[in-house]
């Protein structure tokens, strides 16, 4: 596993443990009123460079780290967190091949989620996943 791997495993640990905390520490009468917590962890990694970008999606309400949370979670919510399923922009890309390999972890509405993917080149990625790794 390299150094970048290791960090992403040990955010998205942090971030899980941070949202398990939260859930255990409200208290019992707020949790029947709350929505299930969606908390991803997002990397995207551009093989030409080896290294690793990152941010945390929060969605319901949405927020975190990434930069266009609201459409993301929109993005999300459409496939109702089976991120394989994406399939925002059917269009054209080039054909440059750049490969940009994703991971999200995390849970989306109290379920576990865990995706990894390469695309050939940038383009290819966004078409897939809409704003989702737009960060």
């Amino acid at each position: 596993m390299s150094l970048a791997q290791r960090v992403a495993a040990l955010c998205a640990a942090a971030v899980l443990g941070a949202a398990a905390l939260t859930v255990a520490a409200a208290p019992a009468h707020a949790a029947s009123t709350e929505q299930a917590t969606s908390v991803l962890l997002l990397t995207a990694t551009p093989h030409a460079t080896g290294v690793p970008r990152a941010t945390v999606l929060r969605c319901e309400p949405a927020g975190g780290t990434h930069p266009r949370a609201a459409s993301a979670c929109q993005d999300v919510a459409a496939v109702d967190g089976n991120l394989a399923a994406l399939s925002v922009n059917p269009g054209f890309c080039t054909l440059e091949y750049a490969p940009v390999t994703v991971r999200a972890l995390g849970l989306w509405r109290d379920r576990p989620v865990s995706y990894t993917e390469t695309f050939g080149n940038q383009c290819e990625l966004l078409r897939e996943t809409g704003s989702l790794f737009a960060f």
